[in-house]
């Protein structure tokens, strides 16, 4: 990034590559993703008119709608987030579980972080095989959730 004195007070902005995911119950061996994508919410509004004066509108929000949330990894054996997954998706008992996405600084203390409420597996997706790449096998989960929120 270089020069960072346009940031007040000798600020300098986190990194976006450097995180840790946890989630409740698992091992740490689970907790290693190299992308995490969703963290969104977001508000739709409905429009009214003011009754019998056209020159205002009203604004009614709508309760919010969160994104999915996408975790991407290297294909691991023997997971105890694989079997969770895989009871979900194939057995079809869901289990919902907390989680904890967590921005960290260069001394791997958290910046911020986030917790995921109830969040279930919607689907798994393995990436594409090629006997000619020396590429590893990525797997990527996608994960709907009740809510989620700023950690103090």
């Amino acid at each position: 990034m270089g020069d960072t004195s346009f940031f007040q007070d000798g600020y300098t902005p986190p990194t976006a590559f450097y995180f840790r995911v946890t989630f409740n119950g698992f091992p740490e061996m689970d907790s290693s993703f190299q992308e995490v994508s969703g963290l969104k919410v977001t508000v739709k509004v409905t429009e009214k008119m003011e009754g019998g004066d056209n020159n205002y509108m009203h604004y009614l929000p709508s309760p919010p709608k969160y994104a999915d949330l996408v975790l991407k990894r290297c294909l691991l054996q023997n997971s105890s987030l694989d079997t969770w997954c895989r009871n979900a998706l194939e057995n079809f008992k869901f289990q919902p579980l907390d989680l904890q996405v967590m921005l960290l600084g260069p001394d791997a203390a958290p910046l911020a972080s986030w917790t995921v409420f109830r969040a279930i597996p919607l689907s798994w997706e393995l990436s594409a095989l090629g006997s000619t790449k020396n590429e590893l096998a990525i797997e990527t989960l996608t994960l709907k959730y009740k809510h989620f929120k700023k950690d103090s």
